[in-house]
């Protein structure tokens, strides 16, 4: 965003008066040389910040907080840097979604719509909308989201015959159908439940064919530096938090806004369910979004890996934080997880027993659970999926006898789940490709732009706070810092040398409380 690039010199300047307030170095050109070594040769300083760079691969621990006062800080840090790294902090101007739901097909006690609305104006979001037959409850129908995550085709995906063969053979699906979609056995099987079940597509899959790449690498043509010339891998995209991630975490509010804007659903029964790529965009929406009352991320929640896409992973969001601490953040609201033998197998020692104490902390205790079917590899399978609906019966009353199990399902094809058709054409020409994802940028950063102008210039105590609620937020995600006590600086003196007109004293300055030193 704008202002994060527009005061990173101002904010600069300030550091330097804070610590030319603590020690003056006054050193001559002609002496710099002789002045300028305090260790000896090759030696470094014991600074925090000289090891190795964490990457997504890197081992992500829980970091403990000791009162429920601290975890209530810490949570709300964490919700501002999922919203900084996305680019949401403050969150663009909601425009009219524009929704169409046609091409109705009825299953008997269930129905499948096609739908389409835009997130952003000239993009669209597309999916299915799964609805049961069973009469209106007084309050609506629970919700419930589904972002599909890797699988192939998305929310096309059919793992064929063969496969889905195995499968069964494995114990890991029950039915061909299910074996066939996993994805559209779990709208389905909610939706018998008597649940309303958005499976949308996330970019670059399925009908999401605005991006038609899930996920690309920096380019010369989307690397300009003048308003609209840029795509999100880019100087000036960076510059501005304008990432994949970003737009498909916009994507996934403003599918809970289509949810809600329907009138037929329960604002209080609201759940949020996917695996792999799609179980992160569920514990991110479950962290930023309150309106998200139960969540069920699959075969993501891990001290490990934490992510291999670019729809998970944005400048800023694990500095400090890992997806442990992103579940977590959805305390003290019911959750329920998997692990498989994958990147999550080792979540029963670590990761799980953090979230929950956290859930216990809270006086949650019993609202968080966990299943650890590490002999299945990474899925969403017929197993998994009977977890989830143990927990959705629960925790959004539906009220069903147990345990609830799938059932025989007919599935749909590619033709009938796709969206785009003779009365409804798919985007082309400037609505595609580069020049689309030029266009959301630009649009991104005009809509960020007339946010945050007047906080440049506060008329006012309320756009003062405004200001420094904004611009404070975003600081503190940048540099994870506030300015230290005098009790958290120190000087150690290395060496004091007396010259015929001055006194050179060489020592390292120490921020105790963060293991860092300067010479």
């Amino acid at each position: 965003m704008m202002y994060v690039r527009s005061y990173t010199l101002s904010c600069i300047v300030v550091m330097v008066l804070f610590f030319s307030q603590s020690i003056l170095f006054i050193v001559k050109p002609s002496h710099a040389a002789e002045y300028s070594r305090i260790l000896p040769q090759g030696s470094l300083p014991a600074d925090s910040r000289i090891a190795p760079p964490r990457t997504v691969d890197s081992y992500h621990p829980f970091q403990p907080v000791d009162s429920p006062a601290a975890w209530e800080l810490r949570r709300e840090e964490i919700r501002r840097r999922i919203l900084v790294g996305a680019g949401l902090w403050p969150m663009p101007a909601k425009t009219p979604l524009n929704s169409s739901m046609y091409g109705t097909i009825d299953r008997g006690d269930y129905t499948v719509e096609k739908v389409s609305f835009e997130s952003i104006p000239g993009h669209f979001v597309t999916g299915s909308l799964y609805r049961p037959k069973t009469p209106k409850p007084e309050k609506g129908y629970p919700g419930v989201l589904c972002p599909h995550g890797h699988w192939a085709d998305g929310r096309f995906y059919d793992s064929g015959e063969k496969q889905s063969l195995n499968e069964i053979a494995h114990g890991s699906e029950r039915f061909l159908c299910g074996a066939r979609s996993p994805l559209q056995a779990r709208c389905v099987q909610l939706a018998r439940m008597g649940c309303i079940v958005f499976h949308y597509d996330m970019l670059g899959n399925a009908d999401s064919i605005q991006f038609p790449e899930h996920r690309h690498g920096p380019r010369e043509s989307l690397d300009g530096h003048s308003l609209g010339t840029w795509g999100f891998a880019s100087q000036e995209g960076a510059a501005r938090l304008q990432t994949n991630f970003g737009l498909q975490t916009l994507n996934s509010i403003r599918s809970l806004d289509f949810l809600l804007e329907r009138g037929d659903v329960d604002p209080a029964k609201l759940l949020v369910t996917g695996a792999s790529g799609g179980g992160t965009q569920t514990m991110i929406l479950s962290a930023i979004d309150p309106r998200v009352t139960a969540s069920f991320p699959c075969v993501m929640v891990s001290t490990s890996m934490q992510g291999g896409c670019t729809c998970e992973n944005t400048h800023l969001l694990r500095v400090g934080q890992g997806n442990i601490e992103i579940a977590a953040a959805s305390a003290p609201r019911p959750m329920g997880m998997t692990a498989a033998d994958d990147w999550t197998k080792e979540l029963k020692t670590k990761g799980w027993p953090d979230i929950d104490r956290i859930y216990e902390m809270v006086k949650a205790k019993g609202m968080a659970e966990a299943h650890f079917d590490i002999h299945f590899p990474h899925n969403y399978n017929h197993v998994s999926r009977t977890h989830m609906y143990q927990f959705a019966n629960r925790h959004l009353s539906l009220g069903l006898p147990t345990p609830v199990l799938e059932r025989e399902f007919e599935k749909l094809s590619r033709e009938e789940l796709s969206v785009w058709d003779a009365s409804h054409p798919r985007p082309s020409g400037d609505a595609v490709g580069e020049t689309h994802e030029r266009a959301i940028c630009r649009l991104w950063t005009d809509d960020s732009s007339k946010q945050i102008d007047p906080l440049l210039q506060p008329d006012n105590s309320e756009s003062l706070a405004t200001s420094r609620e904004v611009l404070g937020g975003a600081w503190n995600v940048l540099i994870r810092r506030s300015l230290p006590t005098s009790e958290a600086i120190d000087f150690s003196l290395v060496s004091k040398t007396k010259e015929t007109t001055h006194l050179i004293l060489k020592g390292l300055v120490r921020n105790t409380k963060h293991k860092e030193e300067i010479p």
